[in-house]
């Protein structure tokens, strides 16, 4: 049974100023693993929060033939292209930790294969958004889930879990191991032995590309170093944090998912 209680301030770890001699390798080099045609702001979105919240390097890698519509608006964040799946262990055995499936081709039945890949090299994975359509039928290969975090809203819960009341059959994730981000007006942050229920966002967050953010948050504290159940709760923390500072701000009715990032680095300072 999942032990329920609210996520707090004092649920999570403390901080450490950086070291001087400190450089961008001791914070994490992460890969996102998303975008297609129309769909670019995703991994967009969740680069620059991955780097908001303390990444030392941040790259997104998309098919070769999706690399050419590719933007690069921010100079800071690294885009490459693959050309088939056999050029992915290479590019994965340089990272930290990885996301896979913000903007991705949910008909791209290719992507299966690079998922089977990233599971297969045990580094810290989220998958999110179209990520859980190729991951659903892999769970049944799953042996041992413990690096991989799931971020999927109710609706993708509903689909991923072929069911009805998602928050109650979460445990089918969990007894793999996996840690579950389950997103909706309150989050539940579970593992196979304890969760958190975290509701202290606001209306204003439900907003495209605000969960592209919090797998950007996710992703960047497992590069740094955190077990999958503390990334998670830190993330959740961090993004609703910065999310009730967007909202002083801009209002909850004008609220966007990149004024969320903006206000990431005032919800980090909560924490220290």
């Amino acid at each position: 049974m999942l032990l329920r209680s609210k996520l707090a301030r004092k649920h999570l770890p403390k901080f450490k100023k950086r070291p001087f001699s400190g450089n961008k390798y001791d914070y994490g080099n992460v890969f996102i693993f998303g975008g297609s045609v129309g769909y670019f702001g995703a991994p967009l979105l969740s680069a620059l929060a991955a780097y908001r919240s303390g990444s030392g390097l941040v790259h997104i890698v998309v098919p070769k033939d999706v690399f050419a519509h590719f933007p690069q608006p921010y100079p800071e964040v690294m885009v490459h292209p693959y050309s088939n799946v056999n050029e992915i262990a290479y590019i994965v055995s340089k990272m930290d930790a990885v996301l896979f499936g913000p903007g991705l081709n949910s008909y791209d039945s290719s992507q299966t294969e690079v998922l089977k890949t990233l599971l297969a090299t045990n580094k810290p994975l989220v998958v999110d958004a179209s990520g859980l359509v190729f991951l659903k039928p892999l769970l049944d290969e799953i042996q041992d889930g413990s690096n991989i975090v799931v971020t999927p809203h109710t609706g993708e819960a509903e689909t991923l879990l072929d069911s009805k009341i998602p928050e109650k059959d979460v445990g089918k994730l969990t007894q793999l191991k996996i840690t579950v981000v389950l997103k909706d007006a309150s989050t539940l942050i579970a593992n196979r032995h304890k969760g958190f229920v975290a509701a202290a966002g606001n209306p204003g967050m439900a907003t495209a590309g605000s969960g592209d953010v919090l797998a950007g948050i996710i992703l960047s504290y497992l590069g740094q170093g955190h077990a999958p159940f503390e990334a998670s709760k830190i993330g959740v923390f961090i993004q609703q944090k910065a999310g009730n500072l967007a909202r002083d701000e801009f209002g909850e009715d004008s609220l966007m998912a990149s004024d969320i990032i903006k206000h990431i680095p005032g919800a980090i300072k909560t924490l220290k």
